[in-house]
């Protein structure tokens, strides 16, 4: 484009040739003659799609709007502590060797029985009856405990303020453990033989430790902790172990056919009821799903959105750059009172040079060429309208809305927008003083897998929504052609939040799909934002989730992805307690009764290697996710 300081205002505006309207002032000659059905696409002319009323919410003053707030979480103090890494590290190494020892002590007496001297470990000479391994189990815990004294700190807050969490029941079974070691340990250093008295449960206590580090380590590493799984299972072991520990001691109490001490049995209860991965179940599932969403270009930035995104009710699209390509090209042009077409591209590019809405640079590109008149006062707002003084006059470009309060609009304009508007096109006004000198027609390409999008969402039950500054003519046709089941059409870019706000209210869990700045506030505003990889930075960083590949078929994929992991979370959780709650026939001691053994280290163990099994099971079928929905 050239730059020139063009003077003639007669050059710009007279050019009859380029009158399209006929004498009589009815109907012009072959406006839309250039619209044609956008090829592969079929619009269905039976679909219906529902009309959202907007013009209470354009009427609706900014400043009215609350702070945005997306979906409350119950609030959780964080977890993640500095030097994650090197705690797990302390733990695992002091974690081997308690282990080793662990077995040995429990091995120790079948080798005895056996004809077998097991000499590890045992002291020399006089102190030969002297057992020294609870000691030292009990001193390789040390290192384990206070690398996870962070679960400790956490469970004396959250006792203070009544919340049977994960950290409390880790608590329990951390002190029943350390408590009957201590008293199994002075009993062995004292010479009592180690089948009499109470198992070390210390080993399973580090295994215990170990695990919940592990899944804080993976929790900070995918930034999509889901602790809120754990809090139901939490309240009923607290609480069950606590009950049944009371009825178990009572009635052997009472009874007196306990074969171990009733206190015994207390410390059993709450260390069986204390799963050793049981904070590592929903971190496992979370990690693994926030790699496969990696591996589909999603990426989570806020990796919470796992946890209940699959609740969504309602999707709403932004239009430009979003259900469409984002490079809108001036497509029609009609000119009003033997106006000059490249004089008014001319004019009209002069005031848009700093627009940076995609219109605007469609119209800049279709006046390369033309000479730019000089432009002052040259103002445009968040609503994309757009004022300018040129030739000693105001000139103004945008929306009917909006220059149609200061220009007078001919009549016989209307049957030429509507047919621009059936063909989904977006219209502009251009005035000079208060005379209508033309009307502009943009269209934009619908991206490829916009109705696969849609349809996918359908079929998961969610309703899709279209978002558009069009007149409603034609929202709805880009409704209809794109697949959506609604379109909220006229609405002012600056009042999308207002819209979101307006489903929420309606009981609507809401995610919002956009990628300019002025979509930012709604995606804020939404419960769930995605940003389409070509978005903005503003967009970026108000979105919860960026589609990296501007696919808009991986919105439906993140919410499958949340609902697979959740019901993978789930199942975890149920795996890492199953197998612990299993065993409280000997933990209660009920399997005494029938001549049946107490419970010992070696069956926690086992149960800890089933659950893990178990896990890698469930996790490994979230893992070949997508394998059948790509």
């Amino acid at each position: 484009m050239k730059t020139d300081d063009v003077t003639d205002k007669d050059k710009i505006m007279d050019n009859p040739a380029a009158t399209e309207f006929a004498e009589d002032g009815n109907e012009p000659v072959d406006p839309v003659k250039d619209i044609q059905e956008p090829a592969g696409n079929h619009v269905e002319a039976d679909r219906v799609v529902q009309e959202v009323d907007t013009s209470a919410i354009n009427a609706t003053e900014k400043e009215e709007l609350p702070q945005p707030k997306r979906r409350q979480r119950p609030k959780r103090k964080s977890r993640f502590v500095a030097g994650q890494i090197s705690r797990l590290k302390l733990a695992v190494l002091f974690l081997i060797p308690l282990l080793l020892v662990s077995i040995w002590t429990e091995i120790a007496p079948l080798l005895a029985e056996a004809g077998l001297r097991g000499v590890l470990f045992d002291l020399p000479g006089a102190y030969r009856s002297v057992n020294a391994r609870g000691l030292l189990q009990l001193l390789l815990l040390a290192p384990v405990l206070y690398a996870g004294r962070q679960f400790y700190v956490q469970a004396l807050e959250d006792l203070q303020e009544r919340i049977p969490s994960a950290e409390v029941l880790l608590l329990i079974g951390t002190v029943a453990s350390v408590a009957g070691g201590l008293y199994t340990a002075v009993k062995l250093l004292l010479g009592v033989p180690y089948a009499a008295l109470p198992p070390l449960f210390l080993a399973y206590t580090g295994v215990c430790v170990a695990a919940s580090l592990c899944s804080v380590y993976m929790d900070r590493w995918c930034k999509a902790p889901m602790p809120q799984f754990l809090d139901l299972p939490s309240m009923g072991l607290v609480s069950g172990s606590i009950l049944l520990s009371i009825i178990a001691c009572l009635s052997f109490f009472y009874t007196d056919r306990a074969a171990v001490p009733v206190w015994q049995i207390a410390l059993s209860i709450f260390i069986c009821c204390s799963p050793a991965l049981f904070m590592l179940a929903p971190s496992l599932a979370a990690f693994v799903a926030v790699t496969k969403a990696a591996e589909h270009q999603i990426l989570l930035r806020d990796g919470t959105v796992l946890s209940d995104a699959g609740e969504t009710t309602l999707v709403i699209f932004d239009k430009t750059g979003t259900l469409t390509i984002g490079r809108p090209v001036l497509s029609d042009i009609h000119i009003f009172h033997n106006g000059s077409e490249t004089g008014i591209l001319g004019m009209a590019a002069a005031m848009l040079q700093d627009s940076d809405m995609p219109e605007a640079a469609a119209v800049r590109e279709a006046a390369e060429g033309c000479r730019l008149p000089v432009c002052t006062e040259i103002r445009s707002t968040p609503e994309g309208w757009h004022t300018a003084r040129c030739f000693r006059e105001n000139i103004r470009i945008g929306s009917l809305e909006f220059v149609g309060r200061y220009a007078r609009i001919p009549a016989e304009t209307n049957a030429y927008v509507e047919q621009l508007s059936d063909a989904g096109k977006t219209v502009w006004y251009l005035s000079v003083g208060r005379t209508l000198y033309a009307i502009f027609g943009f269209s934009d390409e619908l991206r490829e897998e916009t109705p696969e999008a849609m349809r996918r969402l359908k079929d998961m039950g969610i309703t899709t929504s279209v978002m558009t500054g069009d007149n409603k003519r034609a929202g709805l046709y880009l409704g209809r052609l794109s697949g959506a089941e609604r379109v909220a059409a006229e609405l002012l870019p600056t009042h999308k939040a207002q819209l979101v706000q307006t489903f929420r209210k309606g009981g609507e869990v809401v995610a919002v799909v956009g990628d300019g700045d002025n979509d930012a506030p709604a995606l804020e505003y939404a419960d769930f934002g995605f940003a389409v990889g070509s978005g903005t930075k503003a967009v970026w960083k108000a979105a919860q989730v960026v589609l990296t590949d501007n696919d808009l078929r991986n919105v439906a994929a993140t919410f499958q992805l949340s609902r697979d992991c959740v019901e993978t979370v789930k199942r975890n959780v149920r795996a890492a307690c199953i197998f612990n709650l299993l065993l409280l026939p000997f933990g209660t001691g009920i399997a005494s009764l029938f001549g049946g053994p107490v419970l010992r280290p070696w069956m926690l163990l086992a149960a800890t290697l089933l659950a893990a099994a178990l896990l890698v099971v469930n996790t490994w079928k979230l893992k070949r996710w997508g394998q059948s929905k790509s």
